[in-house]
């Protein structure tokens, strides 16, 4: 097919294609001999490296391929004049943990064509970048470049930067528009790699302010014929978190600079020219920068990473979070896996009404946590208790075993598709007795009872988050998508794309949309449909999800339909009254809401309603002709705290540059190599430490060493020590080591700081007397 393809519908010349084949794969090397127009010399033996494709290093699918390959006739090239332009994948193996190969149950062939690459082959262009599919972005690219005044060839060879600007651009459009939003972890890091490289590129082009999102118009220009039509229908919120994006980096990139500039400048590292590893781990683990672009900013000044080492840190840190996961999660899920392999696939049975008190289940498994609380892992048939995750907590409630015994369900889950397992403990405080457990062998029955009003709270709250995701998209005007939500008895959390804050009259305005719907008492209409026509109606499907053939609609007609597997209200007056409690941005380009509907919104409301009474009376705050009367008092008592702040900033500068009634003490001091060896001169100011104020002390610092630069000087109130000095009378020192140098000196403490003022404890309030013991000329004190 493949062959056929290339050669009779693409039409490419039989004697500029060679194929390439596993140097064992005997099958395939007669296939292609048999194949018409393909001579036994043009079929070439590979070893495993070439022609044996697996996922990496790691665990997974694997299998002997063949290629295809392209002449481009271009003999400068050598042996690089051939082009991979197909390849097939014979996926027959799986390779575990220790390497080995093992066969798969089901075969199938995974083939991968490149359509840049084919349509440069067709178009007779040296490489991808040069063929049509990028002619509009490097267009685009070009005319932007030109606008800001940066100088631009037409070339889009001259430089590598074009061509990763417009590639990158590229998937990181794709990325967003399917739901995957930049952050530190998973494939969320992967998007903002890919971001911050094109970034990177821009920066090196010329760029010091944001621009991708001015090359978005080009990059749907170059998507012709409405292919893609969520591109252009989701652009504002593909923009919106791409803009956000370079803000962000703006400032990570001269921080990482900052960082970076020192370490290049290091004397000690001058020989070796090799990043620490610390460094950069710190660069990648605090400000989110990616390795590969320290790697490359460190290139071009002709220095490398100690990769190895940086790998062994993080490698060290994913231990330490994966060793926390594993103790929290393995005991529940340790032997859940053998019910797959024995093919036990429990219904859900709770969506039915009827099925959530006193209906009966036949245990089809069981398993001991092992964890030392007595707790068990049960599948049962039917299952009325809800796990399917979504967002949605799942139930709790209580199984009475055929003997009695009553055990509380404190959680369920979904150990692997189509599974459901429950995680139990005995309500009595006696441990796991020989009938309990006898009683949850496979075959026995179960009474199950689902805490219906934890169930119906959860409910209300789940179908009040579809009502969200619409008022959302009605109110931004745009069409935001769900990155995430949390559904609780007591409230929910959404989390979704948009670069900016909602403003305090959008709050309202989707709140009074979800009252408005909510009090027309809406039914659902819950219905199964094919994917694709689940879609084509409207349904709303949250991008990063992965559906079945079949999908659940819950439809609230003309308020919501959206494809969920989650349990829902059977009226929407249920939701009455929603109260949004927060809004506000956990991620770039990502905000988060949270809420609360019906009798947990209504407690909140009557507990502030109980608030306002009581500020009313406390303040007496009567309400006037001139409006809310705790409002007109709240914002008078503002503006008086206004006033006496600016009254206490004045009064503090004041304070400060007041003559101390203690003439501070004076003489040299030795810190040994602190100081070169050499005494070196010092005044000690002992403060009053009954001013409350911390400024004043940092303020008070300030202002003894700006008049007295020539001296190291240290402020001591209490058991506090505060070294302040001058960088510029004083190049070699550094106020942290220097005050370091000094609690040692003085029985210890501990602190710390910048390299012109640093501040530390003692271990007792007797640092004053301590350190004018130290000085050369104590007696001096009248100076």
């Amino acid at each position: 097919m493949a062959w056929r393809f290339l050669t009779e519908v693409v039409k490419l010349p039989k004697d500029r294609l060679r194929v390439t084949v596993l140097a064992s794969d005997q099958e395939s090397f007669d296939l292609w001999k048999n194949q018409e127009g393909v001579p036994e010399d043009r079929i070439i033996r590979c070893d495993v490296k070439d022609n044996f494709w697996t996922m990496g290093e790691g665990a997974g699918p694997c299998g002997p391929c063949t290629e295809i390959f392209w002449d481009t006739e271009n003999d400068d090239l050598g042996e690089d004049r051939w082009l991979e332009i197909w390849n097939l994948v014979f996926m027959q193996h799986y390779r575990n943990d220790q390497g080995q190969l093992e066969n798969l149950p089901i075969v199938c062939v995974d083939t991968g064509m490149g359509l840049e690459r084919l349509a440069s082959v067709v178009q007779s262009k040296e490489n991808n970048y040069e063929t049509d599919v990028f002619g509009s972005l490097f267009d685009g690219l070009h005319k932007i470049m030109t606008d800001a005044g940066i100088e631009s060839s037409q070339d889009i060879n001259a430089t590598p930067h074009k061509k990763i600007i417009v590639d990158h651009l590229r998937a990181m459009s794709f990325l967003i528009a399917d739901g995957v939003i930049p952050s530190n972890v998973g494939r969320g890091y992967v998007l903002r790699r890919i971001i911050r490289r094109a970034l990177r590129s821009g920066n090196q082009l010329g760029f010091s302010k944001p621009f991708m999102t001015d090359l978005y118009p080009y990059l749907l220009e170059s998507l012709k014929d409405g292919v893609y039509p969520e591109m252009t229908a989701r652009q504002d919120s593909i923009k919106g978190i791409i803009l956000q994006e370079e803000e962000i980096f703006m400032s990570t990139l001269s921080k990482g600079l900052a960082l970076l500039e020192p370490t290049f400048k290091q004397k000690e590292l001058a020989v070796s020219k090799q990043v620490p590893a610390d460094i950069a781990f710190k660069l990648y683990d605090t400000f989110g920068f990616p390795l590969d672009l320290t790697c490359l900013i460190a290139q071009e000044r002709g220095w490398t990473v100690d990769l190895v080492a940086v790998e062994k840190l993080k490698q060290k840190q994913q231990e330490q979070g994966r060793a926390s996961w594993k103790a929290a999660s393995s005991l529940m899920h340790s032997k859940t896996q053998e019910w797959k392999e024995q093919r036990i696939f429990p219904t859900f049975s709770g969506y039915q009404q009827s099925m959530l008190s006193g209906q009966p289940s036949t245990v089809l498994a069981s398993q001991s946590t092992e964890d030392g609380t007595g707790d068990m892992i049960l599948a049962i048939e039917p299952c009325p208790f809800y796990g399917l995750g979504g967002g949605q907590s799942p139930d709790t409630g209580i199984i009475k075993l055929a003997n009695g015994s009553e055990w509380r369900v404190v959680d369920v889950f979904l150990p692997y598709e189509r599974g459901l397992a429950i995680r139990v403990q005995p309500l009595a405080e006696d441990a796991l007795t020989e009938e309990d457990q006898l009683c949850m062998h496979k075959g026995f029955q179960v009474t199950t009872f689902v805490d219906v009003a934890r169930r119906e709270s959860v409910a209300a709250h789940h179908s009040a988050t579809h009502l969200l995701n619409a008022a959302l998209r009605k109110t931004l005007g745009k069409p935001i998508m769900q990155a995430g939500s949390l559904v609780e008895p007591e409230r929910l959390r959404f989390d979704f794309t948009h670069g900016k804050p909602i403003s305090p009259d959008q709050v309202r305005e989707i709140e009074d949309w979800i009252n408005t719907m909510a009090l027309q008492s809406v039914q659902p209409v819950i219905n199964e449909y094919p994917l694709q026509k689940a879609i084509d109606m409207g349904s709303i499907a949250v991008f990063s999800e992965k559906y079945g053939d079949i999908v659940r609609v819950v439809d609230f007609p003309k308020v919501s339909m959206e494809l969920c597997g989650g349990t829902h209200v059977d009226n929407l007056s249920k939701i009455y009254p929603f109260k949004i409690l927060s809004e506000g941005s956990v991620a770039a380009g990502t905000r988060r809401i949270e809420a609360a509907v019906g009798q947990a919104a209504s407690q909140i409301l009557i507990e502030q309603d109980r608030m306002v009474t009581r500020l009313n009376q406390e303040l007496k705050a009567y309400a006037t002709s001139a409006g809310n009367g705790l409002d007109l008092k709240v914002n008078r008592m503002k503006d008086q705290v206004a006033e006496l702040s600016r009254q206490n900033s004045r009064l503090l500068e004041r304070l400060v540059k007041s003559p101390s009634s203690i003439p501070p003490k004076q003489g040299r001091l030795s810190l040994g190599l602190l100081s070169g060896g050499s005494a070196i001169p010092v005044r000690i100011h002992e403060l009053d430490a009954s001013i409350q104020d911390q400024d004043y002390y940092s303020k008070k610092a300030n202002l003894v060493k700006e008049q007295e630069p020539e001296a190291v000087h240290v402020l001591v109130w209490n058991e506090n020590v505060m070294v302040t000095l001058d960088q510029r009378h004083f190049p070699a020192m550094h106020a942290g080591k220097t005050l370091k140098g000094v609690l040692d000196q003085i029985g210890g403490g501990k602190g710390g700081g910048q390299p012109q003022l640093a501040r530390g404890k003692m271990t007792d309030d007797h640092a004053f007397e301590k350190l004018v013991q130290l000085l050369d000329c104590a007696a001096h004190s009248s100076h």
